[in-house]
């Protein structure tokens, strides 16, 4: 026999044609069984229920507004069935609202608004959408039969209100579904029920879907799906943690435990019939209808993580007791809590110290007064006597919950949930953990909670290898970093557990933050439309998150300002990475100041492509002097700039023509200046100077600039325009070497036992730097190991793709140094 597949819908998603062509979907994708669809809507505000607030409020505006909505569904309908079936749902939506309007003149003299208003009025919209959905459902072929709960669901009165009578509802559930041809898909109209009077009355909060859940129960349904408008089941709240992730599946237990502690989207009471038949729950998002959501059922899936998901209650007040007469003596907790049950004041969590010398529980906010009060009346003999010391509440609270089917085999659960949040220095008010150990909770200062819940949700989900990343200076090298990182970042992920996060890009004037992470592929648009003022401040707290295992800021800029930021960055906690030169050039009471601070604080400043781009030439002068080797001495071709100038010129084309081809090509700095006044190969040659430990400083280089004294100070613009000046000269240099049977290479070289120097010299043409084509780097490396024939490193050493390639290297080469393994 085919069985039921039960689902809940907010009535109001249905109303636009996305939302009735997402409902076809969805059908269309059931395969097995028949279906049955409670559309109702389960908020307490928008579409008509707006109009009777606005009514009992005496606000002109509703009758405009009454209007509108006339017009919306009626629009709506001429969309979705513009032939006669519309013309017939309009004529019945205009009836409709006609007693709307009696009603919500009733409601404008009486100025107050009872249940069986709100459910008219409630139940008058659900039925209007079903109609509408049945409507077109049957335009598109189906066979689709049309009800309403309330002529099935059947309610008895209870203390806390009203509850689905299960009995009468199942034998009116077999009447009116039991004729119903197993291909017709069912459509019930409304979230309330009647009772034996036949008024219509709701079966609490989210009447939808506890319908939904007891006919699912009552049907011993394959399956009952709860279609959130717009939410899936998740980690934490994403609306706290931006990294939250959809939960795939919980058992039952799990759910409830993270219902009970205010998860979005999960209702204790919904789960209660379901648990009770076994049926698979699922919790799908209807505007990604495609997702599968989160599965719930009895049994464990086996999934990777102890920990299902965080949770929490705010607003809450811990009560604290303290006296020595309470130590040894039977029914002290009993008397308490028997007095609170009898005031209704709801206990959320209860602590107790083993030496029973105090006790606390937590209660919701608005009762802890009521709570205080009826403790000391409980207890007013022992506080006579000294023996109860204090009664005592202590507000702004919050209770943050980690629920997990696995956390106790599971050893270090506890260990790494305080051990998180003492880290980020967030003080633990009281403790509790459950018998069956699926719940560990703390009561926090509620000011501490959105910390200690990111910080949490980051120390059991995110990867040791998550790194928050900020980038300065999304220019051509910056911008190529960013579309190499989006485009290596899943597999990264996947093969080898990194998980890059960039979370903040800027330049000198915006900045674009993203707490989850920004959307890599449209970085740029979202810059330009959704950016907020520079502000490295906000940009470093920003990237510095608590709740992040690694911050690292990237600095492509050519900014003089921004190195000067590193050492406070590394004091922060934050590894740097730059292709900028000016920090490895500062002044040497900075430069050193910076490198003990990255020994002090075990912090990276990582500097690679500060000389030679992408080529390993620091990295291999690190080795070969941590290995035991001494240099000495350094000469290289350090700029690919100047390496393709004087490779490309050979007299016919003007050397300043070469030059703007270069800078069309990016091969040099956006000031080409830098380049040929040969500061860029002063830099580089400070920098490696200064790791063989000579204490130089640029202005203790002699250097040989190709730039004119009259060219020095004007702007980038006019000094490229007036740049032919320098060709006459440039062609007289080459004429000449070549007359020596040499090639012009601008070199840095360094002597530990003379002094650096910055020169154009001439090299034999079968010397392994006249042979260097395009942008090659090449250095030379003579040691006391490599003498007689040096060691030589040799290859593109300008572009954007290899310095972002370079840079790229870094940063993985930091997540090496953080326990990736590749």
């Amino acid at each position: 026999m085919s069985k039921w597949k039960v689902h809940a819908i907010h009535s109001l998603q249905c109303l636009e044609p996305e939302g009735m062509n997402k409902l076809h979907r969805i059908i269309q994708s059931q395969k097995d069984g028949r279906q049955l669809y409670v559309i109702a809507s389960d908020r307490n505000t928008g579409g008509l229920k707006d109009l009777v607030t606005q009514a009992a409020a005496h606000d002109a505006r509703v009758w405009g507004r009454m209007e509108e909505m006339v017009q919306n569904y009626q629009k709506a309908v001429d969309q979705l069935l513009p032939g006669t079936k519309g013309r017939d749902l309009i004529r019945s939506l205009k009836d409709h609202f006609s007693h709307l309007e009696d009603v919500l003149r009733a409601l404008w003299l009486v100025k107050d608004a009872g249940p069986s208003t709100w459910a008219f009025v409630d139940e008058l919209q659900n039925r209007w959408i079903a109609e509408l959905a049945a409507a077109w459902l049957a335009e598109q072929g189906m066979s689709v039969v049309l009800k309403s709960t309330a002529d099935i669901v059947k309610l008895q009165h209870c203390s806390s209100g009203c509850a689905i009578a299960e009995e009468k509802t199942a034998e009116q559930t077999s009447e009116v579904l039991g004729p119903v041809e197993k291909h017709a898909v069912v459509i019930l109209s409304g979230g309330y029920g009647s009772d034996q009077n036949r008024q219509l009355k709701s079966p609490g909060r989210y009447g939808g879907e506890l319908i939904a859940a007891a006919l699912a129960s009552i049907l011993e349904a394959s399956s009952l799906t709860i279609w959130h408008p717009d939410s899936f089941v998740m980690t934490a709240d994403p609306r706290e943690v931006p990294s939250a992730q959809v939960i795939s599946s919980l058992t039952y237990a799990e759910a409830t435990e993270l219902a009970f502690f205010g998860a979005r989207v999960l209702h204790p009471q919904v789960m209660v019939p379901v648990i009770r038949k076994a049926i698979p729950l699922y919790y799908r998002n209807f505007s990604l209808p495609d997702h599968p959501g989160t599965y719930v059922s009895r049994e464990d899936s086996g999934d990777q993580y102890a920990v299902k998901g965080f949770s929490g209650i705010h607003e809450t007040a811990l009560i604290n007791i303290e006296g020595a007469g309470m130590i040894g003596v039977p029914g002290v907790s009993s008397r308490l809590f028997s007095a609170l049950r009898e005031r209704g004041i709801s206990v959320i969590l209860i602590s107790q110290a083993s030496s029973e010398h105090s006790i606390c529980f937590a209660v919701p906010a608005t009762e802890a007064e009521a709570a205080v009060s009826t403790a000391k009346a409980a207890f007013a003999e022992e506080i006579s006597r000294n023996m109860i010391n204090s009664i005592e509440a202590e507000y702004d609270c919050s209770i943050l919950a980690a629920v997990g089917e696995n956390m106790p085999g599971t050893p270090g659960i506890a260990a790494s949930f305080f051990g998180a949040l003492g880290k980020a220095k967030i003080n633990v008010r009281a403790i509790a953990q459950g018998s069956s150990e699926r719940n560990i909770s703390a009561v926090i200062r509620t000011k501490d909670s959105k910390r200690a819940l990111r910080t949490l949700h980051a120390g059991f989900f995110l990867s040791n290898q998550t790194i928050s990343i900020g980038l300065i200076g999304p220019g051509l090298i910056g911008g190529t970093l960013l579309r190499q990182i989006w485009q290596a970042t899943e597999r990264l992920k996947q093969e080898f557990g990194v998980d890059l996060r960039v979370r903040a890009i800027a330049n000198s004037k915006q900045m674009l933050l993203n707490d989850s992470g920004i959307d890599l592929e449209h970085w740029e648009e979202e810059l330009a439309s959704a950016s907020v003022p520079a502000d490295l401040d906000a940009f470093t707290k920003a990237v510095a998150a608590d709740y992040f295992p690694h911050w690292v800021v990237i600095d492509c800029s050519t900014s003089d300002e921004i190195p000067k930021r590193y050492v406070e960055w590394i004091e922060r906690g934050i590894h740097i990475i730059t292709p900028n030169k000016k920090a490895g050039t500062a002044n040497r009471s900075y430069y050193d100041a910076l490198m003990k601070a990255g020994r002090a604080y075990g912090k990276h400043f990582l500097y690679e492509t500060t000389v030679g781009a992408g080529l390993p030439i620091i990295g291999t002068l690190k080795d070969l002097i941590q290995t035991g080797d001494t240099i000495r001495k350094i000469e290289g071709v350090f700029s690919g700039t100047l390496a393709y100038l004087f490779w490309k010129y050979d007299g016919t084309v003007p050397f300043s023509e070469l030059v703007k081809g270069a800078k069309d090509l990016g091969y040099t700095e956006p000031d080409p200046r830098d380049d040929l006044s040969g500061m860029d190969i002063v830099r580089k040659t400070v920098i490696l100077a200064r790791e063989i430990g000579l204490q130089v400083d640029v202005d203790d280089v002699p250097v040989k600039s190709l730039v004119p004294e009259a060219l020095q100070d004007v702007t980038i613009d006019e000094f490229l325009d007036r740049l032919s000046m320098i060709d006459e000269s440039m062609l007289e240099l080459y004429r000449e070497a070549k007359k020596r049977g040499e090639m012009l290479k601008y070199v840095g070289v360094i002597d530990p036992d003379a002094s650096c120097r910055v020169e154009l010299r001439g090299y034999p043409k079968d010397h392994a730097f006249a042979r260097i084509t395009g942008t090659d780097n090449i250095v030379a490396f003579t040691t006391r190991r490599y003498h007689d024939q040096p060691l030589v490193i040799q290859g593109p050493g300008a572009g954007p793709d290899v310095t972002a390639g370079g840079v790229f290297a870094d940063l993985l080469r930091l997540a090496s140094f953080l326990g990736a393994r590749f």
